[in-house]
């Protein structure tokens, strides 16, 4: 198995596993102006075994792959918990994928995304308040 793909795992993912394969597929490889390239720059579906750079949104799509272990069944589920996470002030994939082909970004600054978007989603959510009995 090479390092874009992981085994199988659970159906329902967490958000943190999502975003961390994410971010581990981008600190690996990261492009911009396609959801994923080849290993000659050409745009290509984040699928793909030939994959080997990944823009976010591309990213996500490839690491709910990873972890159901290519079953797509749950994909669109999953994909869209992680992209909201990682979407988090953004809102649409149009937007991200903007932001993330800036020409001054940075690979630094799409990685520090991730870091937020896996802070966000580790902090306790606030318990709503109790209704007097």
């Amino acid at each position: 198995m090479d390092e874009f793909s992981r085994g199988p795992a659970r159906r329902d993912l967490d958000i943190c596993d999502i975003l961390k394969e994410g971010r581990r597929l981008v600190a690996a490889g990261w492009c911009q102006g396609a959801m994923a390239k080849d290993a000659q720059g050409h745009a290509i579906e984040a699928s793909s075994p030939e994959a080997v750079a990944f823009d976010p949104v591309g990213a996500i799509e490839r690491a709910v792959l990873n972890l159901l272990g290519g079953d797509r069944g749950t994909l669109i589920q999953n994909y869209y918990k992680g992209f909201y996470a990682l979407a988090w002030g953004l809102h649409t994939h149009s937007k991200l994928s903007a932001w993330n082909d800036d020409a001054a970004r940075l690979q630094v600054e799409v990685l520090e995304r991730f870091d937020l978007a896996l802070a966000q989603a580790t902090r306790p959510l606030p318990h709503a308040p109790r209704a007097a009995a």
